[in-house]
């Protein structure tokens, strides 16, 4: 079988139009479905880019569970259907994406499955479902697999890959189109994958290098220069800690200007503003960073709490930081409220590359909701009112998640505080991603293993896999002091199967905690029965606190 070929940033399909697509709600068939969602794609190109045919064989099996007789299969049937069906899966992905491929030729599993499908364009649905249809589902099966295989190395090569090559056109169109698949991505995105779940059955247990997302969130995939190998064993990555501000007073959360809206009762509601008084000492921090890079050798990125940093400090902080050689950046950002305007809650991406920073923002999604527990919990009852309900006076904006490639199969995914907690598209979006580390930056209390950051990592730590960090300034933790509790210096906590569940303590006269990982490999199944030992997991090695000379 033949296909014509196609550049990669191209996001017309083709020729021919898919079959059936002029009645999709009457048919519920293979092609209608996919027009549901690609209504001007063309058949005839699909199988000629790896994620395009992804995306079918991913929309089908979802929509109708025909992923589940991958573990399942019908009476009388058998999966996988060939004995050596991984090895050749694996072979067939390899010369997809090969130079010969590009010219026209599909390899011979490929082909074999795409003229299956073609020729059952028109099945309905219903028939998937029920595994009638067993011989299409078979071959969306091996498609869908050997798809998510032929994308191996797009997150760890496709940067640095030779133009012509597969991954860069690939990465390349994951950055100008938001999506490595052709089709509409404000219908649907095929992003890369690093984390899958082994435990149930569901569609994100089928694939290890893809995923497919229906969120209507903007996922934006970035590269970071990956730090070198410093020691004979496995990858290090250091991370330094700053739980700042050190020192929060109740004059720090303030009523607004502008106390409600129109819908809402000025006497039971109220907007409030978080301004701490302790502003960026950069002098301070450059002393800080001589420390770490004394003690420790490198710092290869550096971690601020959620609201701990001015917008006007950030490119101070910036040019600190590139000072000592960082290059990534993570920080909380406050942008106080205006006449007539809510503020900005936000977090500060910084990328270092060689032409300089690469700057990303990321808003907060959610409101922080202050009701009379917390207002105590935090002794602000001088700043606010206890018996009114207070909200964070901040704007809500387009939701945007980004996922950075920092090197080594390693993906971070940051998130700002209440985005960790609320089971919405974000979270679904992490979920099918699986980046290797979630952090999350808190303004919030001591991150002890019995309060609600802990209890909702952890199910990112069961599914997909994930490592989750979360941070949160000192002086928060120090003004948390629920009745019956005693101080905690807990600033940061640590969840992942590697280590286990850890609370990080910031010791009396530190400022900053740093913390050594290493990149380790570990082994999972997708549920189709292929086997990956190639996936990368963040262990935390050490721990220690961190003092400047002043």
């Amino acid at each position: 079988m033949r296909v014509s070929a196609l550049e990669a940033t191209e996001v017309g399909l083709g020729p021919t139009a898919v079959p059936g697509v002029a009645n999709v709600s009457a048919g519920h068939t293979v092609a209608s479905y996919l027009g549901a969602f690609a209504p001007d794609a063309r058949w005839d190109e699909l199988v000629s880019w790896p994620p395009d045919a992804f995306a079918l064989t991913n929309l089908v099996l979802d929509h109708t569970e025909g992923y589940r007789f991958a573990v399942a299969p019908c009476n009388g049937r058998h999966w996988p259907p060939l004995p050596d069906w991984s090895e050749r899966v694996r072979a067939a992905a390899h010369a997809w994406t090969s130079a010969r491929t590009r010219e026209g030729e599909l390899p011979e599993l490929v082909g074999r499955s795409w003229e299956a499908i073609a020729r059952r364009s028109t099945t309905p649905l219903a028939a998937i479902r029920t595994g009638e249809a067993w011989e299409l589902t078979e071959a969306l099966l091996t498609l869908h697999a050997t798809a998510d295989e032929a994308c191996t190395d797009i997150g760890r090569l496709g940067r640095s890959a030779p133009p012509t090559s597969f991954e860069r056109r690939a990465w390349q169109l994951l950055q100008d189109h938001g999506s490595l698949s052709r089709l509409p991505a404000s219908r649907v995105r095929v992003v890369p994958k690093t984390h899958l779940s082994a435990r149930g059955i569901t569609i994100r247990s089928l694939s290890r290098h893809l995923a497919l997302c229906y969120e209507s969130v903007d996922v934006r995939f970035r590269g970071a220069d990956a730090a070198p190998d410093r020691s004979a064993g496995a990858h290090e990555y250091t991370i330094l800690l700053l739980p700042w501000p050190l020192s929060v007073s109740a004059r720090d959360f303030r009523p607004t200007a502008d106390g409600v809206l129109e819908n809402m009762e000025a006497e039971l509601f109220g907007f409030f503003e978080f301004a701490p008084a302790q502003q960026l000492d950069l002098g301070f921090l450059h002393s800080l960073m001589q420390a770490a890079l004394d003690d420790v050798g490198h710092v290869d990125a550096v971690l601020l709490p959620e609201g701990a940093v001015d917008a006007d400090d950030v490119a101070g902080l910036e040019r600190t930081l590139d000072e000592h050689g960082v290059s990534l950046l993570i920080a909380g950002v406050r942008q106080p409220p205006r006449a007539g305007a809510f503020g900005r809650n936000y977090l500060r991406l910084g990328i270092r590359g060689s032409s300089g920073w690469e700057r990303y923002e990321q808003d907060k999604h959610h409101r922080w909701f202050l009701d009379e527990a917390q207002i105590r919990q935090y002794h602000l009852t001088r700043s606010l009112a206890p018996k009114k309900l207070w909200w964070e006076a901040i704007d809500i904006r387009e939701r945007v998640l980004h996922v950075i490639d920092i090197g080594s199969g390693v993906t971070l995914a940051p998130l700002v505080c209440e985005d960790l907690a609320r089971l919405d598209e974000v979270a679904d979006l992490v979920r099918r991603i699986g980046p290797c580390l979630v952090v999350s930056l808190l303004l919030d209390g001591p991150q002890l293993s019995s309060r609600w950051p802990s209890r909702y990592a952890s199910i990112l730590v069961d599914e997909p896999g994930s490592t989750v960090l979360t941070l949160t300034s000192y002086g928060m933790a120090a003004r948390s002091r629920p009745p019956g509790r005693q101080h905690s210096r807990a600033i940061a906590h640590w969840h992942g199967k590697h280590n286990g569940s850890q609370q990080i303590e910031l010791p009396a006269g530190a400022a900053g905690v740093i913390l050594t990982t290493s990149v380790d490999s570990g082994t999972l199944w997708t549920a189709d029965g292929r086997c990956h030992g190639d996936v990368p997991a963040l262990a935390l090695r050490d721990v220690r606190p961190l003092r400047a000379a002043r």
